[in-house]
């Protein structure tokens, strides 16, 4: 018995001896140390359970800083992390977080030292979690659930689509905001206004690819016709003719990830070789900038400058035949909004001015500035209703503030209510009715009211067509100051993508004037219908056809005019 105890005790001493032998030679050993039975030097050298612990130490591990892969063999079912978990929880790598660069090596690891920090956007050992993306406030307002750089959300590589519309005004036609170069409702040539902003399709070899600017895009364009008009000057009893005119237009795109610019210009001569007025040039610039001040508020400027020559019919009746007076009108506004849950409320302030030179002598200015302030609240529906009621109060003034007897500076207040539409591609933009007055500072002027509409929508029935449908209602001061015409202006314009390389459009645009004097109303209708036909993605052949005619309660002052163009479209 003596004997046998120290036997024992060596025996223990070399199973201990050789244990830690092992142990020191092959480190991933070291994990297995704690086992709930003594194993002998060949035990833990031979083993599978040490095979199986190398082959897992040797094979190369994806990610950083995990201890275990998911497909060790250390799962009490022996299944991998994936496998263990039910079909619709299992994680599927996307394919941005796949490097194509080879995997990194594994990390040594040692077993007295702490584990090491686990990047951010990493899980638990039993999986990974997806990467953690920045939202840019853009993407935040759109609900998207990825960045706008994200590999799932592609940018496309082309430039941006063009906005529509194109720099829509921030108040309604009371409050006197000059139109911009691309608006629907210019008095001239609306049809040629679709033919701007048709929208063509992703990838379209015809669409206009833009001029790289830092962080902006600029789209140039240059039309050249030629056409025949059968009443040039578009007035009774007016002179057929030829004529030529060309027009420059370039519009300026921001390409940021927050906030939104845009700058428009269009510059047009025409030439007549018949008729009283052998030079005709009209020019009109705008601009837009909106601020995303923050996730809920945005503010938005806008401004617009426009030089025509004016009909003196349009500013009295007397004066037909007289030489075209000279007008640059513009207009700047303010808009800041504001959400509050659902409702959503805004103020916008607006200065608009209208300068008349080159007037008979003896008439008086018809110069005028409205200041108009307003404000609405809407309410969100969903994404794509949003019902408004909106509440303004605009001044007018003369700069010569009496007219024979009667003052001629007015209040100019209107309420309204409508709905906002955002129906993705389909259907966008905002139709309103209402009611305004005209209130003249002078007692013994008329007051004028009347009801109003306005409208800015466009629709898409179908891929490459689009119908837009624009409605505005202003008040016209009359040149003596004893009443105010109320004019409501409406426009249905399409356009159509016909084949890959041919482009049709048409518009027709109705006006009636309706005067508070006596035998003084007016009704003027237009309409268009033109074609583009690319021959590269630069170069399109162009057409036009048009037909205009005023009826007016005034004797002698009706017309009608019949014109066709045809020219050269070139694009960048």
């Amino acid at each position: 018995m003596i004997r046998l105890f120290p036997c024992l005790l060596a025996l223990f001493g070399a199973a201990l001896a050789g244990a830690l032998s092992a142990a020191s030679a092959d480190p991933a050993a070291a994990q297995t140390l704690v086992l709930p039975e003594l194993r002998t030097g060949s035990d833990l050298t031979d083993g599978e359970a040490l095979d199986g612990i190398r082959r897992q130490a040797d094979e190369p591990r994806i990610g950083t800083g995990e201890a275990l892969d998911t497909g060790s063999q250390d799962l009490p079912s022996g299944r991998s992390a994936d496998e263990a978990l039910p079909e619709d929880e299992r994680y599927d790598p996307l394919a941005e977080d796949l490097d194509e660069e080879e995997a990194p090596a594994a990390p040594s690891f040692d077993l007295f030292e702490a584990a090491p920090l686990r990047p951010a956007g990493s899980a638990d050992l039993s999986g990974r979690s997806r990467p953690v993306r920045p939202i840019s406030g853009a993407t935040r307002r759109s609900g998207m659930d990825g960045a706008p750089d994200d590999p799932a959300f592609p940018r496309p590589a082309a430039t941006p689509a063009l906005p529509a519309p194109s720099n829509p005004p921030l108040s309604a036609g009371i409050a006197g905001e000059t139109p911009g170069s691309r608006d629907l409702l210019r008095s001239n040539r609306p049809a040629a206004a679709l033919q701007r902003i048709v929208r063509r399709p992703a990838g379209d070899p015809f669409a206009p690819l833009g001029i790289r600017a830092g962080s902006f895009i600029l789209f140039p364009e240059l039309i050249q016709d030629i056409g025949a008009s059968t009443n040039l000057d578009e007035e009774p009893g007016g002179e057929g003719g030829v004529f030529s005119e060309t027009t420059v237009s370039a519009r300026l795109l921001s390409d940021w990830s927050l906030h939104e610019a845009e700058f428009n210009t269009r510059l047009t001569y025409r030439r007549n070789f018949a008729g009283e007025e052998p030079e005709d040039p009209s020019a009109v610039v705008d601009g837009r900038l909106r601020l995303d001040i923050d996730r809920v508020t945005t503010a938005t400027f806008r401004g617009a400058l426009e030089y025509r020559r004016e009909d003196p019919v349009e500013i009295d009746v007397a004066l037909a035949g007289a030489e075209r007076p000279e007008v640059l009108s513009g207009s700047a506004s303010a808009q800041l909004q504001r959400e509050f849950g659902r409702l959503v409320l805004g103020g916008t302030g607006t200065v608009a001015r209208e300068d008349y030179s080159g007037l008979p002598e003896g008439l008086p200015s018809q110069s005028y500035t409205t200041l108009t302030g307003a404000l609405r609240a809407g309410y969100r529906l969903s994404p794509a209703l949003q019902p408004f009621l909106e509440g303004s109060l605009g001044q007018r003034l003369f700069d010569e503030t009496d007219s024979g007897e009667l003052g001629r500076d007015s209040l100019i207040p209107s309420l309204r209510a409508g709905v906002g539409l955002d129906l993705s591609e389909k259907l966008s933009g905002e139709i309103s009715v209402g009611y305004a007055w005209n209130k003249p500072e002078d007692d013994r002027a008329e007051t004028t009211a009347a009801p109003t509409l306005d409208a800015a929508l466009q629709w898409s029935p179908r891929r490459g067509t689009d119908v837009t449908l624009a409605a505005r209602t202003t008040f016209e001061p009359e040149s003596s100051g004893q009443s105010t015409t109320v004019s409501y202006e409406g426009s249905l314009g399409v356009t159509h993508i016909l084949t890959a390389r041919t482009d049709l459009t048409a518009a027709i645009t109705a006006i009636y004037a309706d005067s508070s004097l006596a035998s003084s109303d007016e009704i003027e209708w237009l309409g268009e219908a033109g074609f583009n036909y690319w021959l590269t993605s630069s170069l399109a052949l162009t057409g036009l056809y048009s037909h205009r005619e005023l009826y007016s309660e005034v004797a002698g002052a009706d017309y009608r005019a019949d014109t066709v163009r045809l020219g050269v479209k070139l694009q960048r």
